[in-house]
C-alpha cells in the first residue's frame, strides 16, 4: 500500500485554561499553522477533513457541525470520529489509501476548562458499563486497578512515583507543558490520596489545546516535494477492561495495538525507536503500557532511568496535561517534532523512529498506536 506520511502540524493551546479565544478561533489557529507548516491551501489542496470530538465533552448535541468553518472544510467531506486523535489519523490513512483524497487533515483539540463539572462528565462516561461497581467513579476504578497491577508485577509505590518524577522534570523543558516541576519521590508516594493507592500527583490534569495534523500519500508528497514524517504502522484495538475479567498486569489494547503497528512497519520491538511517547494518564499506565508493549519489570525500571529509547519526552500527560480526544494527537505532535528536529530543549538527538501509544481512559479498554520514521 501507499505510504502515508506528516507533511503539516499546527497547534494552539496548551493551557489549564484558554479564556481569550474560544473553541472555534483556537481550532482556526491550529488549522492555520498546519496549513501554513504543510504549505497547502485547505480549499484546493485537502481531499478531506477528519475531526475527533464526541458530545460528551462538548455540551451540546452533533458538535461537530462547527468543524467544517474553522478548519477550511465547508461544504467538504468531514469524517467524525468519536474518538482518539491516533485512530483519527487511521482513518485519514484509509482516505488516502482507499483513493478518496490525496492530503487529509486530521483536528482534535480539549476545551475541557469550559465544563463546569468534569467530575459528572466521567461519570457519565460509566453509565454504558454494565459490569461495574454502582457509584465508583474512574479514580476508584483506577486505583483498584492500580493496586492489582502493583500486586502482579511487583513494582513498588516508589517505583510508581519514579514515573511522575521523570515526566514533571521532562516537563520543565517543553514549553508546552503547564505542569512541570521538580517533585522527590516521597512527595509524590504521599501526596493527597485519590483512591488508595492512586494520589494526586499520579493522575494527569486537564488542559486545552487545539491540534491539526496535515497527512498526504507518498505520490503526493513527491510529486510536491514535501518533507514528510512516514505513519509506518498504526492500529487500534478494543480488550475487556480488567473490572469485567481482563487482566491487571497488561493491558490487552495496547498489547495488541501496538503488536500490529510494529508488525506492519517491519521493526521489533522497543530497543527499534529512539522515542517512545506512551500514554500516562494515570501514572501507573505508564509502566503497564510498557508491559504490555514487551518490556520487562527491569527494562521499565531503566527507561524511567533515562536508560534505552527516550520516554516521553514531551512530559507526557502527567506533566503536559491531559487533552482528552487530542491526547493520542500530542503524542503524534510530540513524535513528528523529535524526528524533525525541531522538539527544543526535549529534543533527542539523532532521533529517527518514534512510536506513539494512547489510551481512551476509563472505562474504556480501548487504545492506539502509530509507529514513525523520518529524522532529520
Amino acid at each position: 500500500m501507499e505510504r502515508v506520511g506528516v507533511v503539516g502540524v499546527g497547534f494552539e493551546g496548551f493551557r489549564p485554561a484558554i479564556t481569550d479565544i474560544s473553541t472555534r478561533e483556537m481550532m482556526f489557529q491550529a488549522a492555520s499553522r498546519a496549513y501554513s507548516d504543510a504549505e497547502v491551501d485547505p480549499r484546493k489542496d485537502v481531499g478531506s477533513f477528519v475531526c475527533c470530538t464526541e458530545d460528551l465533552w462538548e455540551g451540546w448535541s452533533i458538535a461537530d457541525e462547527m468543524v467544517p468553518d474553522q478548519v477550511g472544510g465547508a461544504r467538504r467531506p468531514l469524517f467524525t470520529v468519536a474518538g482518539d486523535g491516533i485512530v483519527g489519523i487511521g482513518h485519514a490513512a484509509m482516505h488516502i489509501r482507499s483513493g478518496v483524497a490525496d492530503v487529509v487533515a486530521v483536528e482534535a483539540h480539549s476545551k475541557v476548562a469550559d465544563v463546569l463539572d468534569k467530575t459528572a462528565v466521567e461519570n457519565m462516561a460509566l453509565d454504558p458499563a454494565f459490569l461495574r461497581v454502582p457509584g465508583v467513579n474512574s479514580d476508584v476504578l483506577a486505583g483498584l486497578e492500580m493496586s492489582a497491577f502493583m500486586k502482579a508485577t511487583g513494582f513498588s509505590r516508589d517505583e510508581v512515583s519514579l514515573a511522575v518524577r521523570m515526566e514533571k522534570e521532562a516537563a520543565l523543558r517543553n514549553g508546552r507543558a503547564s505542569y512541570g516541576g521538580a517533585l522527590s519521590i516521597k512527595e509524590i508516594s504521599e501526596a493527597e490520596p485519590l483512591s488508595a493507592p492512586l494520589r494526586k500527583h499520579d493522575k494527569a490534569e486537564y488542559v486545552e489545546a487545539g491540534i491539526v495534523i496535515v497527512l498526504a500519500g507518498e505520490k503526493w508528497i513527491r510529486r510536491n516535494r514535501r518533507e514528510a514524517v512516514y505513519v509506518d504502522g498504526l492500529a487500534w484495538r478494543s480488550s475487556t477492561p480488567w473490572y469485567e475479567g481482563g487482566g491487571a498486569e497488561a493491558a490487552g489494547y495496547a498489547r495488541e495495538s501496538f503488536g500490529a503497528a510494529l508488525k506492519q512497519s517491519g521493526k521489533r520491538g522497543l530497543a527499534s525507536f529512539d522515542v517512545l511517547e506512551v500514554d500516562d494518564t494515570y501514572s501507573y499506565k505508564l509502566l503497564q503500557h510498557l508491559v504490555s508493549m514487551g518490556a520487562t519489570r527491569s527494562q521499565v525500571l531503566g527507561l524511567l532511568d533515562g536508560k534505552g529509547p527516550a520516554l516521553n519526552p514531551s512530559g507526557g500527560s502527567l506533566g503536559t496535561g491531559y487533552l482528552i480526544e487530542a491526547t493520542g494527537s500530542h503524542r503524534v505532535l510530540e513524535c513528528v517534532l523529535q524526528l524533525r528536529g525541531t522538539a527544543g530543549p526535549n529534543q533527542v538527538r539523532g532521533a529517527r523512529n518514534a512510536v506513539a501509544l494512547s489510551w481512551r481512559g476509563s472505562p474504556t479498554g480501548t487504545g492506539a498506536a502509530a509507529v514513525l520514521s523520518g529524522g532529520a
